[in-house]
């Protein structure tokens, strides 16, 4: 198999409108996909959803997604050649060149540095000589918060001020979480949601693998930044002594931001570790998910 991989965003010259009469004209027919409900396993700790069911009589035997890439299966006698994902507009986004005896074809449709796919109906168009036939996939991520829960030192099982945040792709295509921000919080040294359309490549602490920030459909994942969130001082307004913080979760991705609101509740006074420290975090803290979150944050 071998994929035009010359840029990100595939070079100007391929990137020609292609008429989808013309595509299908060979064949009179488009197969459209369904979605599936069964579930494979990754690892012992995900599941991913096949998102995609080609009908029986398809050329494609599976459609499905992992990681960032859309990935193919043919059967062992196919003739196919060649595979093109067409955008919504009609225009070739990616292509794959599939060797004699391959029945396995890989098209990376989300990149960290851009040019990722936009969220929309994309044709799947397999080529073989002068024929092809072609599949209607759905491509559109969609992220919850799962649940924030605060970091816990192993010692002493208290807050360290760090949260974590779980977040699931409920969606049919894959995203990047390229960064987790957080707005309205006590701590001036938070990790800030980034502004524009800069997309940085922030370091996370968990997942600690770079490849685990790309999140396909079905997958639930923990995300935690390196920066505390719930840090204090005897000067802050907030105390750890029964007082709540009112905070906002930002989740970006290069298909739109996702804000979750969310309460802490502070007990137990300052988890102190360090008598000269001058900010704190406090020994117990209880998230609660509040209404009001929503896509462009």
């Amino acid at each position: 198999m071998t994929e035009n991989n010359s840029s990100p965003t595939v070079e100007a010259s391929a990137k020609q409108s292609i008429s989808r009469r013309k595509l299908l004209a060979y064949t009179g027919a488009t197969l459209f996909a369904g979605v599936a409900g069964c579930s494979k396993s990754t690892n012992e700790n995900e599941t991913t959803t096949s998102q995609f069911t080609p009908p029986a009589d398809s050329v494609f035997e599976d459609v499905d997604i992992e990681g960032p890439n859309l990935v193919v299966t043919l059967p062992q006698d196919h003739d196919i050649d060649r595979i093109n994902l067409i955008d919504p507009d009609g225009n070739l986004f990616r292509q794959t060149g599939v060797a004699e005896g391959e029945t396995r074809a890989e098209l990376q449709i989300v990149f960290k540095t851009g040019g990722s796919y936009t969220a929309g109906e994309y044709e799947l168009v397999a080529i073989s000589g002068e024929s092809s036939a072609s599949l209607s996939v759905e491509l559109r991520p969609e992220i919850n918060v799962v649940a924030v829960e605060p970091e816990l030192a192993e010692d002493d099982q208290n807050s360290t001020g760090g949260l974590i945040v779980t977040l699931e792709n409920v969606g049919t295509g894959p995203t990047w979480i390229y960064n987790i921000g957080f707005r309205n919080t006590p701590y001036p040294n938070a990790p800030e949601v980034i502004e524009g359309d800069s997309f940085v490549d922030t370091v996370f602490e968990r997942p600690n693998n770079p490849s685990n920030e790309f999140l396909a459909p079905g997958i639930e994942r923990e995300f935690l930044k390196k920066r505390r969130v719930l840090v204090f001082s005897d000067t802050d307004e907030v105390s750890c002594e029964g007082d709540t913080a009112e905070l906002a979760v930002v989740v970006q991705t290069p298909h739109g931001d996702f804000e979750q609101p969310i309460k802490a509740t502070l007990s137990g006074g300052y988890h102190i570790r360090d008598q000269a420290a001058i900010q704190h975090s406090c020994e117990n803290v209880d998230i609660e998910l509040l209404d009001g979150g929503g896509d462009n944050a």
